[in-house]
């Protein structure tokens, strides 16, 4: 695979992500289903599916190997799933719930920031010039989207900041915690399978029906479908096929797709539209993704 191939497998897979939101969105109008139950069954058919994918690799049978040396990694293992995947997953949902696809995934996407912040602080630091310059693009853009400039007012609902916030947080811990069993040369793979499956399951505790039947109903099963096959399965190994052959900064512009694809594909399927301010902010978020990249390179 070349590298411009690369990139375009990595931007396709921020790009199946925002379907999948838009999607998700479409689920919410025509199902009673909650965020919850809808994490359930995307996180436990797409970690299983992704289980019996990454099983055809020798990685994956040597991460168990390497687990087993180590058993208290397993229980890493868990905390990213449960705690990592299944909260960011059902905060966005509860997000998209609230106030749709196109204003979640921007906010949630103010997690590069948050990633910066943390670094800074965990290694004793200030936040070089880049990042300091991505931390205030994303917070002025997020305050621009959901405020259109005017602070006494809110254009998006204050529910469907606060989850996407709670969502960008999960995703800068999936993000970072996860760091050491890279390091020990577990297959991406085999973590993104095992936790999405072992999260998915940890579910069952507390949805309150274990009926998957309403998912295949005639009027969502499209949406439950493109949810879990294009928007988990394919959007992950796309991204993952596309990071062997390209450096983490290149990867990390790349995700810039996401909320632009997001908007983009709201705009056309619901007919969300932004106004002059509200899209500037959205820039800027975009803007403040590429930021640390674009200047180290």
């Amino acid at each position: 695979m070349t590298r411009n191939f690369s990139l375009v497998f990595v931007a396709l897979a921020g790009i199946f992500w925002a379907s999948s939101g838009v999607a998700v969105q479409d689920f919410f109008a025509h199902s009673a289903k909650s965020a919850i139950e809808l994490t359930n069954i995307r996180m436990t058919l797409a970690g299983a599916i992704l289980i019996l994918i990454a099983a055809s690799r020798k990685r994956f049978w040597l991460s168990i190997r390497l687990l087993n040396r180590h058993p208290r990694h397993w229980l890493d293992v868990m905390i990213y799933g449960i705690i990592g995947v299944v909260f960011m997953q059902f905060t966005y949902f509860q997000a998209i719930s609230i106030g749709g696809a196109a204003a979640a995934t921007v906010i949630t996407y103010a997690c590069p920031a948050m990633v910066i912040m943390w670094e800074a602080l965990h290694n004793r630091r200030l936040p070089k010039v880049g990042e300091s310059i991505a931390v205030i693009l994303a917070m002025t853009g997020v305050f621009l989207l959901v405020t259109g400039g005017n602070p006494t007012k809110m254009l998006v609902p204050i529910g469907c900041v606060l989850w996407s916030l709670a969502s960008g947080a999960a995703f800068a811990f999936s993000a970072i915690f996860p760091k050491h069993l890279f390091a020990k040369k577990i297959d991406p793979y085999f973590l993104t399978g095992i936790g999405m499956l072992v999260g998915g399951l940890s579910t069952f505790a507390i949805v309150d029906e274990k009926n998957w039947m309403p998912f295949f109903n005639s009027d969502v099963l499209f949406d439950v479908a493109w949810i879990i096959i294009f928007g988990t399965v394919a959007a992950f190994l796309c991204f993952n096929a596309g990071l062997k052959f390209l450096t983490p900064e290149e990867a990390s512009i790349t995700a810039t797709t996401e909320p632009a694809a997001s908007v983009l594909i709201s705009a056309i399927i619901f007919g969300v539209a932004f106004g002059f301010v509200e899209s500037i902010g959205i820039v800027l978020v975009i803007a403040a993704i590429a930021m640390p990249s674009l200047i180290k390179r």
